[in-house]
């Protein structure tokens, strides 16, 4: 609606340059959204329907956590550090969502090699609003926001949960955790 609307609008030869502007930018941010989306649902039904293919192969865990920090930098806000603490692709969502509701504090990426359990445990944690614990299930499901205000699609947990049951892990909210919420998910460690 608002692309429809506001375009209509920039039609009007009456409309003044600055309005021109504002209207021009509000087209513009709801066409990102709006191929968020559509990204969102593709992925999705790709990881459903099997049409997406993991390829295990060794990684530099170290390496990839430091290219997410990066790479989701841009959404943080200006009083929020992003802090990775390690022991020595859906990482990247768990990261824009602490973003987006972690006004002020502390974001934290870490891992943890649990070698008995034959896994890698991965943790974002965030000092955000948190999660209350009945809602702590239905973050996964598609289309479930928190927060009906915030950007997004509600598919970005959903979509992490289907690449992690992929490749064999799980994920889940940690219950115990009071300071914000933090997701923890698990990556087989495969010889």
């Amino acid at each position: 609606n608002a692309i429809v609307g506001f375009s209509a609008l920039l039609g009007d030869e009456s409309i003044s340059e600055e309005d021109r502007n504002v209207y021009m930018g509000i087209v513009n941010q709801n066409s990102d959204l709006l191929l968020t989306l559509i990204g969102d649902i593709l992925d999705i039904s790709r990881l459903e329907t099997g049409k997406i293919s993991f390829t295990l192969h060794p990684e530099n865990i170290v390496a990839i956590c430091q290219q997410v920090i990066s790479t989701t930098a841009h959404g943080r806000k200006k009083d929020v550090e992003c802090v990775f603490n390690p022991p020595a692709e859906s990482l990247i969502n768990l990261l824009t969502n602490a973003s987006k509701f972690t006004e002020k504090g502390t974001i934290a990426l870490a891992f943890e090699i649990q070698k008995e359990q034959r896994r890698i445990l991965f943790s974002v944690s965030d000092t955000g609003c948190g999660i209350p614990r009945e809602r702590q299930e239905r973050v996964f499901n598609r289309f479930e926001k928190l927060n009906e205000f915030k950007q997004g699609t509600g598919l970005g947990l959903a979509i992490c949960k289907q690449i992690v049951l992929r490749f064999g892990g799980n994920i889940w909210i940690d219950p115990e955790y009071t300071e914000g919420a933090r997701f923890v998910f698990s990556h087989p460690i495969v010889p």
